[in-house]
């Protein structure tokens, strides 16, 4: 774990297993310089925001200019785990890194079930700037040999087999009421309380 926290420190780009898929990233730190990092090596469209990762909720809603009425209830019904959340961005923050909704900058955040990632950014004590760990258009991987490391040029690479899952999280907008689902992925929507019947069916 040294090895990979002294890359992220320096501001470098790494690739790390979640609970879901293989994800590639960099401390927040390092900026709007490590967000076009990443998006370099992802091959990602100019504009398109990025998910940060975070230790525990009270890191990730840190992110946050105010805490949406639903994040509490969602947090607690599925973090740790599969479920990223889009609230209102504070200032500050990398602007390639954030979405807009009618105006408003958003970001998109989750807390990992993984326990060995969460221990990393507790040590880290910052999110990473996350997305999974393949070139644009291709299906991001479920296990370590999946990642082509020589398309994605990482400073450090983490080894730990196959994810647990293999299906990206699942994606609500909080800045709707009631909550949107924006996308189905590893978390049963059935279980998230908070979602009204028009984001159910998106």
């Amino acid at each position: 774990m040294e090895a990979l926290l002294r890359v992220l420190r320096d501001g470098g780009l790494v690739v790390y297993p979640t609970e879901t898929v293989y994800g590639i990233g960099t401390a927040l730190s390092a900026g709007q310089a490590g967000v076009e990092r990443v998006r370099a090596a992802k091959g990602s469209p100019p504009g398109r925001p990025f998910l940060v990762v975070a230790a525990d909720a009270a890191m990730a809603f840190s992110l946050w200019s105010r805490i949406p009425d639903a994040a509490h209830a969602l947090a607690d019904e599925a973090w740790p785990g599969p479920l990223t959340l889009i609230g209102p961005a504070r200032e500050g923050l990398p602007p390639g890194l954030l979405g807009e909704r009618d105006g408003e900058p958003t970001i998109s955040v989750r807390v990992p079930g993984d326990a060995w990632l969460r221990r990393v950014l507790t040590s880290l004590g910052e999110p990473l700037i996350s997305t999974s760990a393949n070139r644009a258009g291709e299906p991001p991987p479920g296990a370590f040999e999946d990642v082509d490391l020589d398309a994605l040029r990482p400073d450090h690479a983490v080894d730990r087999g196959r994810c647990a899952g293999g299906t990206p999280s699942t994606l609500i907008d909080l800045l709707t009421d009631p909550p949107t689902l924006l996308r189905r992925g590893a978390l049963n929507v059935l279980s998230i309380p908070l979602l009204g019947s028009e984001g159910a069916s998106r």
